[in-house]
């Protein structure tokens, strides 16, 4: 993914008027955030503590990332800070909330076969079908 740069730089690598992000940099840190943000849900988190926390991780490691490359005037790749950003906030965010076994172990849902009939309260469709457990 081609990033424009809004303002010239000193530090511009090769003469660039693009920062490359590759879409790895955005979608495996994406899907740790989704995650954080779906385990908000499941909780019922008001505060959303895990997506907010996880978003800023991933902001302060992007931050870091150009910081460093800024500073070795060499390409960085970005996972090296994004994950260990991320990663260690949402862990240290759910050891301190003593839920690090649920977040570790995810959530469980429902998925319903063909008919896409709704569940009712007890997790059971209406009719006679059945939904698998995931």
């Amino acid at each position: 993914m081609r990033v424009p740069r809004l303002f010239p730089s000193a530090a511009s690598l090769c003469g660039m008027q693009f920062s490359i992000l590759g879409y790895g940099d955005i979608i495996v840190p994406g899907l740790l955030v989704a995650y954080c943000h779906r385990f908000d849900v499941w909780t019922n988190n008001s505060r959303k503590i895990y997506f907010a926390s996880c978003t800023v991780a991933y902001c302060v490691g992007m931050i870091f990332t150009f910081v460093v490359m800024i500073l070795s005037k060499m390409g960085q790749p970005a996972l090296l800070y994004l994950v260990p950003f991320t990663l260690v906030t949402s862990a240290v965010v759910a050891l301190v909330r003593k839920q690090m076994k649920q977040f570790w172990a995810g959530t469980t849902y429902e998925v319903l076969d063909s008919t896409r009939e709704p569940l009712l309260q007890d997790g059971e469709p209406e009719h006679t079908t059945v939904g698998r457990r995931c």
